[in-house]
C-alpha cells in the first residue's frame, strides 16, 4: 500500500507545481496540501525524518493558508 501511495504523492506534488506554474489558485494549494498529507503518511511508515521534515510542515503551512483564502 505504502508503494501506491508513494507514486500517488508524488504524481500529486507534481501536479500541483504544474498548477502553480500556470497560476490555478487556490486548487494547486489544494491539490499540494493532498500530496504533503499523502507524503506525510510515507514518512511516517518508513520513519523517514527527511521525508517528515519536508512534507509535515507543509500540511500547516498550506492548511493555514486555505483557511485564510476562504475565511478572510
Amino acid at each position: 500500500m505504502i508503494f501506491y501511495l508513494k507514486y500517488f504523492s508524488a504524481i500529486t506534488i507534481v501536479t500541483a507545481i504544474v498548477l502553480h506554474a500556470f497560476n490555478y489558485h487556490p486548487w494547486n494549494v489544494m491539490i499540494h496540501l493532498v500530496g504533503a498529507c499523502t507524503w506525510t503518511i510515507v514518512g511516517f511508515a518508513w520513519k523517514e525524518k527527511s521525508i517528515l521534515l519536508n512534507f509535515f510542515p507543509q500540511v500547516f503551512i498550506l492548511g493555514a493558508g486555505l483557511i485564510w483564502e476562504f475565511l478572510m
